[in-house]
């Protein structure tokens, strides 16, 4: 594997690992989703961007 390709392989790990942080992260400063134990439209997204940062890494 060359340098570039590793380099981009780490860049989309990144993105994962940052977008995950994110939405666990995320909770802790919400109320909503503290009070009500469910995911308010602002987790809703962060949980999809990671998703979609998954999904990316692994295509």
């Amino acid at each position: 594997m060359n340098g570039q390709v590793q380099a981009r392989l780490d860049a989309g790990e990144r993105a994962v690992q940052t977008a995950y942080t994110a939405f666990i992260r995320h909770p802790e400063a919400c109320e909503p989703c503290r009070k009500d134990g469910a995911d308010c439209p602002e987790a809703a997204r962060l949980r999809q961007a990671w998703r979609d940062a998954r999904a990316a890494v692994a295509a």
